[in-house]
């Protein structure tokens, strides 16, 4: 295969590629690595270039340029406090961080006293919690069935379900923790994907854990 068709190919697989990534910046990143193997393939395939797909890449490339800038740019703006840099370290790294701050700004920071319940079992449920300090037991018919800690989440299940709440839970020391509103958060998550994806891997990490636990009971 002589190499400017290799390029031309190239250029597919990289879009293909950028349909797999979750990462908006480097969906954008390869989108303009695609093009740019696109506008040399249409420049030198035929005899003369093919002016109508270069045009329509370097319009392509430009777009991607303008998203890119405004994602770099609005990272070095965002101001994050203490706890909110230790929650993206920890859990919501793989998203930029202007989607980060949407997604914290739509949260609540509360704290709750020992003994306190935040959810009772078969409630309906309205909200998602994290921990963020502090630790909480899940009840069952009123039998201890596990405990959560800091970093983990509370009524992942009904979020991901819609179902009410499997069971009760309750402080066991003085807690702090973030709340959203389920419909509002799953709103902001329609509008960005990244958000649903950092957030599945962070539920289907303690989901994944949960029930290895309880395979080693």
């Amino acid at each position: 295969m002589a190499p400017i068709h290799i390029l031309g190919n190239l250029a597919f697989i990289l879009v293909a590629c950028s349909f797999m990534v979750k990462d908006i910046l480097w969906l954008r990143m390869l989108s303009i690595s695609a093009s740019t193997c696109s506008i040399i393939y249409n420049y030198n395939v035929a005899g003369l270039p093919l002016w109508v797909p270069i045009s329509w890449n370097v319009f392509f490339i430009s777009l991607n340029l303008y998203h890119i800038f405004k994602i770099i740019y609005g990272n070095r703006v965002i101001y994050l406090n203490d706890k909110e840099k230790e929650l993206y370290r920890i859990l919501f790294s793989s998203l930029n961080l202007i989607e980060f701050s949407k997604m914290i700004k739509m949260g609540e920071w509360k704290q709750s006293n020992p003994g306190e319940i935040l959810i009772k079992e078969k409630q309906i449920m309205t909200d998602l919690y994290l921990i963020y300090n502090g630790k909480v037991e899940i009840l069952v018919a009123d039998k201890k069935v596990n405990e959560l800690k800091d970093g983990q989440f509370i009524g992942e299940m009904s979020f991901l379900s819609n179902e009410v709440a499997s069971a009760t839970v309750k402080t066991m020391y003085p807690t702090e923790y973030l709340k959203w509103n389920q419909a509002k958060l799953k709103e902001l998550m329609s509008r960005n994907p990244s958000i649903i994806y950092s957030l599945q891997a962070a539920m289907g990490s303690q989901l994944t854990q949960a029930l290895n636990s309880k395979n080693n009971s």
